[in-house]
Parts: structure tokens; C-alpha cells; sequence
């Protein structure tokens, strides 16, 4: 297994340039933006978008090592609990809430410098 990448950004800016490349990846491929960077009472919403008939709650993880697989195990019991709680919230306040919603990650390698350099999508990844 490789070291990681070192960008030299911050995870702040790291996850600036994972959200911007996520949206235009999941716009690319006909998802209807609707939100990105929600804050809420109950947590932060990455990225909302409709595909189809559901609402798509996407969290982003931005990445400067050659692995994807810790996504997933990034978003444990505590983060997904507050995922649901957080979209619930957004969702509600909008009137939209029940609706068809799934939970997807995405997550985006970065190089040394900082450009992406792969894009993953992993599709309804928490029960709903």
C-alpha cells in the first residue's frame, strides 16, 4: 500500500474542490442539482439532487491518497444517524418530506497538487 498524496490543502479547501467536482460528476451523468453545502440544525448536508422520482442526499469525501475504500467506513453509525436527522430536518422544511430519498457517497481522489484524479460514486450506501 502506497503513502498517501500530500496536496498541501487544507481539508477545507480539500472539500471545496471534492464537492465542486462531485456536482459536476453527478450532473454529468443526469442528476438534477438541487443544493449543495447545506447547514442545518441537526448537521451538513453535502450535496442534494433528484434523480428520477427520489431525492439523493450525497456526502462527499475528498481524498489525497490512493485508496477509496475508508469511505464508506468514514461514514459510521454516529455520521449516518445524523445524515438522516440533518436531511429529515432539510427536507421538512422545504415541505418535501416523505418523499423517495436515498443515501449515496461519493468520493474524490485528489493528487499531489490537488486536481482530481478519479471520481467513485457509491450508490444508497445507508437504509433508509
Amino acid at each position: 500500500m502506497k503513502a498517501p498524496a500530500r496536496t498541501g490543502l487544507s481539508s477545507t479547501a480539500r472539500g471545496r474542490i471534492g464537492e465542486q467536482t462531485a456536482a459536476v460528476f453527478l450532473a454529468e451523468r443526469g442528476y438534477r442539482v438541487l443544493a449543495r453545502n447545506q447547514r442545518t440544525p441537526l448537521g451538513e448536508i453535502d450535496i442534494v439532487c433528484r434523480s428520477l422520482s427520489e431525492v439523493v442526499i450525497v456526502e462527499v469525501k475528498a481524498r489525497s491518497g490512493e485508496e477509496h475504500g475508508e469511505a464508506l467506513e468514514s461514514v459510521g453509525p454516529r455520521k449516518a444517524s445524523r445524515l438522516r436527522a440533518a436531511a429529515a430536518w432539510w427536507l421538512s422544511e422545504r415541505g418535501w418530506f416523505p418523499c423517495a430519498v436515498r443515501f449515496d457517497i461519493v468520493t474524490v481522489a485528489l493528487d499531489h497538487e490537488g486536481s482530481p484524479r478519479s471520481v467513485h460514486h457509491l450508490k444508497n450506501v445507508l437504509e433508509t
